[in-house]
Parts: C-alpha cells; structure tokens; sequence
C-alpha cells in the first residue's frame, strides 16, 4: 500500500519574514493560533530544539510532537526526538499529513520537501532575529486566501511543473 504523503510546513510571519524574536512570537492573534490547533490537530508536528523550547505549554496537546535536536533526550509517548529532519520524516511515514512547525533553520531543510504552505501573513514590519526563508513563488501556486484586517491566511501547493522545470 502507498501512502501519498502531505508535507506541509505551517508558518505565521510579518511581510518582512520575521517569525521570531528573542525565541517568541512578535504578535498574538488568537484566530491564528486557533488556525493552527484546527490544521495539526492529530497530525505529527515537527520541530526544532529552539521552537520546542519556545513552546508555553509542551507538548501540544492532541498531536505528535518530534523534535528535531542533536543534544535533547526527550521520549515519551506524544513526544520524540531524532537527529534530523530526515529521521523526523521517515518516522512519520505511515501518516498521511506531517506538519514542519519551526523555526528557521528546520523550514530552510523542509522547503524544498514540502508540498504544500499554510502560511499566515501579519500586515507590516517587525523587528526580529529569526525570518522564514525566501519563497520562490513561481514554485508554488496559491490555492486559498482568508484576509482579514491584519492579517491573512494563504494555502499554496507546489506546482510541480515549474520545479521540474527550473532542475532541467
């Protein structure tokens, strides 16, 4: 049996990219948090050390959660941790959604893995040390919008052809 496999990295960022600062979320929009709990809900989400230890309640409740560290020794029965991303996802194989939740570093690893963005967009500028990677858009292809005033919510997936043309 085959499993067509979801890998979807989910992210809130400003325009200007920034999704963290001093290891926190610049903002709190509740609906966003709520759009995430109702997106993961079930589904492993995985993360890094960073974005774990970020977390204010851990784990989160109803979902998988893995981590990705090379130092953390963490396992109990919704909480995991492997050396890679690669690890994170070969374990998760008999599920059909995998969820890539942060940060950094672990969304520039999965981006070129991933097949589907559920991102949000908060309107405007903030001051951050921690950004979300550069998209190239022409890769992917924008599904569904939800504005609302300060911000949205954008579903791309990837647009194969486009990929397969840009390796040629």
């Amino acid at each position: 049996m085959v499993i067509l496999q979801d890998i979807i990295i989910i992210a809130a960022m400003a325009e200007n990219r920034v999704i963290g600062k001093d290891n926190k979320i610049p903002w709190s929009i509740k609906e966003d948090m709520a759009h995430f709990r109702e997106l993961t809900k079930g589904c492993p989400c995985i993360m890094g050390r960073k974005t774990w230890e970020s977390l204010p309640k851990k784990p989160l409740p109803g979902r998988l959660n893995i981590v990705v560290s090379q130092t953390m020794t963490i396992d109990s029965d919704n909480v995991k941790v492997f050396p890679s991303l690669q690890a994170a996802i070969e374990f998760c194989s008999d599920y059909e959604k995998i969820f890539i939740c942060g940060g950094e570093t672990i969304y520039k690893q999965a981006l070129p893995l991933a097949n589907k963005l559920e991102l949000t967009i908060i309107r405007g500028n903030y001051e951050g040390d921690t950004f979300f990677p550069e998209i190239d858009l022409t890769c992917w292809k924008k599904i569904n919008t939800i504005n609302f005033d300060t911000f949205s919510f954008i579903t791309y997936t990837k647009n194969w052809v486009s990929v397969n043309t840009k390796l040629k």
